[in-house]
């Protein structure tokens, strides 16, 4: 009985904020570049409290997950999949971006002692079991999120700041971390309501944005940050230029040639129908994959998607009738189809939703395999 009551002493001493004895820490936001996984790519956030008498040198993270969950990807893509507040040593904490090869800096925060406790209180109650799990939003609720939240309480000197538009929107900010087939994959998923200009409160669901959205904060009529420090260089190469192979596998590059395809079929009498038909099947595939995730996901970054304007799986109705031999059918319906990519022309020129070249390049396509099933080149 003596053991256990030691151990969940020793428990309750380390993980408990050092008030209990009668320290304040020293509190620092922690930033770390991005990393080479899809889920690292925007780099990451964590809080730092260091108790210089004791020792005692913690990491509070809200960026934890387990793989491990029951239908983790499926939770994931409907929005349902919890992330939890975790505490770590800052050596553990480091070692984890040694070996990733990754970047880590340090704002050591600027705060009275009334606002340190407010803070340390905080994250006290945001780790009781019954709070520290959360529902994840990439745009609104994440690890960076919830720290620029915390921070940002102790203080009202800051409201004109984080009210001054961001002169970006949420997709701008996401794209200058992805290329190729990534950037083509989240753009098509990702929703209208990305495309509207941001406040710098917003923007700060990014690490990088936070960091230096901090730097110019104000504490009452002190700099918000007291200190920074580079902890471990980033001595990363950026891949975004990438290698030849990367170069001729972009999606503008494939998609080009395949309009390049569609175009000498479209000019050449008698053409066969087989490739048009192939090509729309794909887009109506990817259309339907587009319409199911919407459909069951509860992330609102995912709505308001025009993006079905063109990615569209009622479109297979065009090639059903193709097959048919129904000409006169397959005519309205490639007309109707026609009139759904003129749509989004409008969407585009309004600048409502992004247009991913890529995109761009499909609906080219599309557009003169309807024109050619109006103008009955069809094919055999």
């Amino acid at each position: 009985m003596k053991r256990y009551l030691l151990k969940w002493l020793l428990i309750f001493v380390v993980f408990i904020p050092g008030r209990v004895l009668g320290e304040r820490p020293e509190i620092s936001l922690i930033t770390c570049s991005s990393g080479s996984e899809l889920y690292s790519i925007f780099g990451h956030s964590a809080l730092r409290a260091w108790y210089p008498q004791s020792g005692r040198d913690l990491v509070f993270n809200f960026g934890l997950f387990d793989f491990n969950t029951p239908n983790f990807y499926s939770k994931f893509v409907k929005g349902q999949l919890k992330y939890l507040l975790g505490i770590q040593t800052m050596p553990d904490f480091m070692e984890q971006y040694r070996w990733e090869n990754r970047g880590v800096k340090e704002q050591k925060l600027n705060l009275t002692d009334e606002q340190n406790d407010k803070i340390m209180a905080r994250l006290e109650y945001l780790y009781r079991p019954e709070n520290r799990y959360y529902l994840y939003s990439f745009l609104y609720k994440n690890c960076t999120s919830e720290l620029r939240d915390i921070i940002y309480s102790v203080t009202d000197s800051n409201r004109e700041l984080l009210s001054k538009s961001a002169q970006v929107t949420d997709r701008d900010l996401i794209n200058g971390y992805i290329n190729g087939w990534t950037k083509f994959g989240i753009n098509l998923i990702l929703g209208s309501t990305l495309d509207r200009e941001i406040d710098l409160r917003q923007s700060m669901f990014l690490p990088e944005n936070l960091y230096s959205v901090l730097a110019q904060s104000q504490n009452g009529k002190e700099p918000f940050v007291a200190k920074e420090i580079v902890l471990i260089e980033d001595n990363q190469i950026s891949e975004k230029s990438g290698g030849f192979w990367n170069l001729i596998t972009t999606p503008v590059l494939i998609l080009l040639l395949l309009l390049v395809v569609v175009v000498l079929l479209f000019f050449k009498k008698g053409s066969p129908g087989w490739a048009g038909n192939l090509y729309v099947t794909l887009i109506s595939a990817l259309g339907a994959l587009l319409t199911i995730i919407i459909l069951i996901t509860e992330h609102r970054e995912l709505y308001s998607n025009y993006n079905l304007l063109w990615c569209n799986p009622l479109y297979i109705l065009v090639v059903i009738a193709s097959l048919g031999g129904w000409k006169k059918t397959e005519r309205v319906l490639a007309a109707i189809s026609l009139v759904s990519l003129a749509t989004l022309q409008i969407v585009w020129a309004q600048k409502i939703q992004y247009a991913e070249p890529g995109f761009v390049v499909i609906v080219i396509t599309l557009a003169f395999i309807f024109i050619g099933r109006i103008l009955g080149k069809r094919g055999k």
